[in-house]
């Protein structure tokens, strides 16, 4: 069926409302369904996360909108399931639940889309998908406790040029490049594809170069800041230790151990057997330390969930760091979490552990304790003591370092914070799971766009995944599998200087803009619709 057009030659609301006639509806549905499969998540395929959305843009908008809707959330939900199963391992028969809500959040765009759209009609429309999308991961990373997990732009990382643009407008500026494609696709589609008429670029034609010319300006800007801005002066070789030991201190595991653990009535024999199996990876960790030291390491940075001390032994093991640090005239960044088997010491009778990183200097003082300020969801947050939201830091003659934990480097806003304390080296100590390989690169990838951001370098231990060290335009120095390395060490030569970036003045003015933005477009059909003529 045709759509009939107004005595203006422009479509009306009504008819913009009546859904795109297209035979070929449910193979793009199933084009869009292949695609999105490898555009985030387990698997990830860049070009995927560009053309899927366009796809199943498309089917929704061939169908009326009570049908498409239903069945692209169905196809949404499901495709979340097989992306994000391996990452959600512990959730069990609740992964099922988060795999139709999540299926639902990351669906939202799509409806905002489908049912806005209509009613602006124009180029202005291809605008209300990347806002949308752009929106809906700002306020989910604002309200839960996974960072910016689940960021589109994640999927990204192999293209630098395109990334540098993270400097001004964070990561939100690649997720909106990213789906403003596939609005921007759907005009040209809408219009056959005609960018040229009489031998002259179309009407439609110009506004498409509209797009190009942006994505165009943005490689072009980073381009430019990786050839002209490269990192200079002298860098400092860093260590990254994880442990070699096949097992854990301390087992989350809702073991009858570890209830005696909360519960402050722990047997003898298994106090002595966790000690044992804590000081058996302390005193590796401290001697693969030294060792690293003796080759030439300034800095030594380990992963989360390695050592481990017991509240009681707490200061003997610091003072065993502090003289290793000292002996050795190193920095040493320590993740260590410190588990008070007494109820009655404990803040709250829940909260037995404290995860945090003590920085040691090379005079074997500490320069700070920081404890890990956002927390993972499950027994970390029923157990463990959340810290205050601020970063530390310390002066080097080796630049300015601060320590964060994990999780802390999926949050821009909080690393932000070390970029406008003009930090130049981040050490982190992480715990990644995030499969049964231990080699999905989702949270090293994420630790990489906060270097980008805020304009620092980043050394980074990846407990059972990737540890790494990149620069402060996301160049990879040094990478490592957890799995398939001898000694697990990973040594890095990480530049002395960190850089300034607008992002760590404007902050997240991005997705406010869309926010806005994605707010005016709603309203603006209302403001356009005639006024009804008085009768006289």
């Amino acid at each position: 069926m045709n759509r009939m057009k107004t005595g203006s030659g422009r479509e009306s609301l009504a008819e913009r409302m009546i859904p795109i006639e297209d035979r070929y509806s449910f193979l793009w549905l199933a084009a869009a369904a292949a695609l999105l499969l490898f555009a985030n998540g387990r698997w990830i395929i860049p070009a995927a996360a560009w053309l899927g959305p366009v796809f199943m843009v498309r089917f929704l908008r061939t169908r009326k909108a009570f049908v498409g809707l239903p069945i692209g959330y169905a196809v949404n939900a499901v495709l979340f399931y097989f992306q994000w199963q391996a990452a959600f391992q512990g959730a069990g028969a609740a992964f099922m639940l988060y795999t139709l809500a999540f299926g639902l959040i990351g669906f939202l765009p799509y409806v905002i889309d489908r049912l806005v759209r209509p009613a602006l009609g124009g180029f202005l429309a291809t605008l209300v998908l990347p806002a949308a999308w752009v929106s809906t991961e700002y306020l989910l990373h604002l309200v839960l406790p996974l960072g910016t997990f689940f960021s589109v732009a994640y999927t990204q990382s192999a293209y630098l040029p395109l990334l540098q643009i993270m400097s001004v407008a964070g990561l939100w500026g690649v997720t909106f490049l990213v789906l403003w494609f596939a609005g921007v696709a759907n005009y040209a589609w809408e219009r056959g594809f005609r960018i040229s008429e009489a031998g002259k670029v179309s009407k439609a034609g110009k506004r498409i170069l509209i797009f190009a010319g942006v994505l165009l300006a943005v490689v072009l800007y980073g381009g430019f800041r990786l050839a002209v801005f490269p990192p200079a002066g002298e860098n400092v070789r860093v260590a990254v230790l994880t442990t070699d030991r096949d097992f854990e201190a301390l087992p989350p595991d809702g073991s009858e151990t570890e209830e005696r653990l909360l519960a402050g009535t722990l047997t003898t024999d298994e106090r002595r057997e966790l000690l044992s199996r804590m000081t058996s990876i302390n005193t590796d960790l401290l001697e693969r330390s030294r060792l690293q030291a003796r080759a030439g390491s300034r800095i030594v940075v380990w992963s989360e969930y390695d050592a481990h001390v017991f509240a009681d032994d707490e200061a003997d093991f610091l003072d065993a760091c502090r003289s290793v640090a000292r002996a050795e005239g190193i920095y040493m960044a320590v993740p260590l979490i410190v588990v008070e088997t007494r109820p009655d010491s404990r803040p709250e009778p829940e909260k037995m552990a404290v995860n945090k990183l003590v920085m040691i200097t090379p005079e074997g003082a500490i320069a700070f304790q920081y404890i890990k300020a956002n927390l993972l969801i499950g027994w970390e947050m029923e157990h463990a003591v959340a810290g205050a939201k601020e970063i530390q830091h310390v002066d080097t003659p080796y630049g300015r370092l601060t320590g964060v934990i994990c999780l802390d480097m999926d949050y821009p806003g909080f690393i932000r914070k070390a970029g406008r304390q003009d930090v130049d080296i981040v050490l982190s100590g992480a715990i990644d799971g995030t499969d049964n390989s231990g080699e999905n690169p989702m949270h090293a990838v994420m630790a990489s766009y906060r270097a980008i951001e805020s304009g620092v370098n980043v050394a980074r231990a990846g407990k059972y995944a990737q540890s790494m060290a990149v620069d402060y335009q996301g160049r990879t120095l040094a990478f490592m599998k957890h799995t398939s390395s001898d000694g697990r060490t990973l040594l890095a030569h990480v530049p002395r200087s960190g850089a300034w970036t607008l992002y760590t003045v404007l902050g997240d003015f991005f997705p406010w803009l869309c926010l806005a933005g994605l707010a005016a477009l709603g309203v603006l059909p209302l403001l356009r619709r005639p006024r009804p003529s008085r009768q006289p």
